[in-house]
């Protein structure tokens, strides 16, 4: 959760990108267990955030020890807990929101790194994989348009359908230009 150690440099804890998104999932669908973090998390921005689901675990307690959460344990069965924002949560997601956002995106495309090596395989291994690349993305399209479609009749709030539509036109924009260089590896 917090950078390179569990202790604060200068009293300042620094949040990761999973402790934003714990938070923000937390502050935004209601208390919830790991286990419905996680199912959450997959059905909403798994499509654009991948991390290890371990982490959805080990999370939250982290953010409970750090006073951001509050973690309530049932007292019978399976003693599930239960996380809920504090305010001092919310406060660190309203700090999250004020910062401006220089990162750089990433794009961890496999078909991207074969492509960029493609002079040393030729053209009908560049038209295979630009054809297997250009099915992939327009499934992974349709996929997140028919996600966009069920969570639009959910009471989604209307930014977390923007970026589902945002995932849908990045996957048409990557399967058009799979489809041309599969028409044509030389046209590109």
């Amino acid at each position: 959760m917090y950078e390179n150690s569990a202790e604060p440099r200068d009293g300042v804890r620094t949040l990761t990108p999973t402790g934003h998104l714990v938070l923000g999932m937390v502050a935004a669908f209601g208390p919830m267990t790991s286990y419905q973090l996680e199912q959450r998390v997959a059905a909403t921005v798994g499509s654009f955030w991948l991390f290890p689901h371990s982490q959805l675990y080990a999370e939250p307690r982290k953010l409970a020890d750090a006073g951001l959460l509050e973690e309530t344990v049932e007292n019978g069965g399976r003693r599930r807990r239960t996380y809920a924002i504090t305010r001092a949560g919310l406060t660190a997601l309203e700090a999250w929101f004020s910062e401006p956002e220089h990162g750089r995106t990433e794009a961890r495309d496999l078909g991207l790194l074969k492509l960029f090596f493609a002079d040393l395989a030729g053209p009908e291994a560049v038209r295979r994989l630009a054809a297997d690349q250009a099915r992939t993305h327009r499934i992974r399209e349709r996929e997140l348009s028919d996600r966009r479609r069920e969570l639009s009749g959910q009471a989604a709030g209307r930014h977390m359908l923007a970026t589902l539509e945002l995932g849908v036109r990045h996957a048409s924009t990557f399967a058009e230009f799979w489809e041309e260089l599969a028409e044509d590896p030389d046209a590109i």
